[in-house]
């Protein structure tokens, strides 16, 4: 109860602060976006673009120290950044592709997100039928919610101008930080690698038996309301693998088929879709 009312009063702020925040962000398209306790910006991880040749844009965003962006899952508040594409014909954006969160702590809460630098990469595929020497203007509406004690909404319009060369394209100055995003994104599975839950009474336990023990481990639900978040994961290391307990959630009240999202093991993140059998009872 007292988690659901400071998520309550965190909403609460947001509601308030929203109207002046659409004031702030009005910007020019092609310029980072400056708001309250972070910068936004557009990036490409290539200094030009070729025709019919896929690359990777970004949002890059820059926060002041103390404050956080949210994963796919936010955990028990705020909610992940939003952008709706504005592209030239024959363009086509992917989904944003989300590096592995960190657990952020706030009071009796537990969010799931980012802080410092990050950026979240989206593939883009260019037409075949673009002119070498031309130049292409890519442009976004991002929407953020950024958090501390309090949350604070924000959006604003960026953008990207690219010329189009019929060369291969040459690294731009933000390719180091799309090669070290790209280590940070979860990684299937291994197909060697065997993933199960049991649901008991109060817990969830995963075990991934990857082969070898596993010194540490987090699981990040991409599910809500199906763990308590700000809950201690017991981890149990095994000679094949691992173990983690997680407290079921309040708010889970039917029974799972699977259990997904990212476990981070021994620092490296991997995707989870492992399915859920109900515990075996002995007469």
């Amino acid at each position: 109860m007292v988690a659901q009312q400071l998520v309550f009063a965190r909403l609460r702020i947001i509601v308030l602060v929203s109207a002046f925040l659409n004031l702030l962000c009005a910007q020019s398209p092609a310029a980072p976006v400056s708001a309250p306790h972070l910068t936004v910006d557009m990036v490409a991880d290539s200094a030009s673009i070729a025709p019919g040749r896929d690359f990777q844009t970004g949002l890059k965003f820059n926060l002041e120290k103390g404050w956080h962006i949210y994963w796919i899952n936010p955990g028990d508040s705020g909610e992940p950044p939003k952008v709706q594409w504005k592209l030239p014909d024959g363009f086509q954006a992917d989904s944003i592709e989300w590096p592995a969160p960190v657990r952020l702590p706030i009071s009796r809460l537990m969010d799931y997100g980012y802080e410092g630098q990050v950026l979240l990469m989206v593939p883009m595929h260019p037409p075949a039928n673009l002119n070498p020497g031309a130049k292409v203007s890519l442009a976004a509406t991002v929407r953020w919610i950024v958090c501390r004690e309090v949350c604070i909404p924000g959006h604003g319009d960026i953008g990207l101008s690219l010329p189009v060369s019929g060369e291969i394209p040459k690294p731009s100055a933000d390719h180091d930080l799309f090669a070290k995003t790209k280590a940070g994104l979860p990684l299937p599975a291994p197909k060697n690698w065997k993933q199960s839950v049991v649901a008991q009474k109060d817990d969830l336990v995963l075990a991934i038996r990857t082969g070898k023990p596993v010194k540490s481990a987090i699981f990040f639900p991409l599910e809500a309301d199906q763990i308590e978040n700000a809950a201690p994961q017991q981890v149990h290391s095994t000679p094949t693998g691992v173990r983690i307990e997680l407290k079921k959630s309040e708010q889970l009240l039917k029974p799972i088929s699977r259990l997904r999202g990212v476990a981070v093991l021994d620092g490296k993140p991997y995707e989870i879709n492992a399915p859920v059998a109900a515990p075996v009872r002995t007469k």
